[in-house]
């Protein structure tokens, strides 16, 4: 269950993609999770146009299950997608060059 999206205010969100963790379909399912075990973090989204050239897209709140989506944003572009635990009893998570998948009808 998806709790809360805060984007930032650039406009509606019109592409083809999304990032999301979604419910179990195997071990890489993408879902939030503290040393493995699904739970809730704060994802955010960033447009990357090299290594240290960001611009913030956007934050979701993933539900307890660890499942989260971020959807309408441009599967050209490339993402740096941050997860950091709400409790501070881990280290943030940070994958680089993140390709969105296509939003299925």
């Amino acid at each position: 269950m998806i709790v809360q999206t805060f984007y930032r205010n650039l406009g509606q969100l019109t592409g083809d993609g999304y990032l999301g963790g979604d419910p179990p379909t195997g071990d890489d399912d993408g879902r939030a999770k503290i040393v493995n075990v699904p739970s809730r973090i704060r994802v955010s989204v960033f447009v990357m146009h090299d290594a240290v050239n960001v611009i913030y897209v956007g934050s979701v709140l993933s539900g307890h299950d660890g499942v989260w989506r971020m959807a309408g944003i441009d599967r050209a572009l490339r993402y740096r997608v941050i997860g950091t635990d709400l409790n501070a009893g881990v280290n943030s998570a940070i994958q680089d060059w993140v390709t969105p998948a296509k939003m299925v009808s």
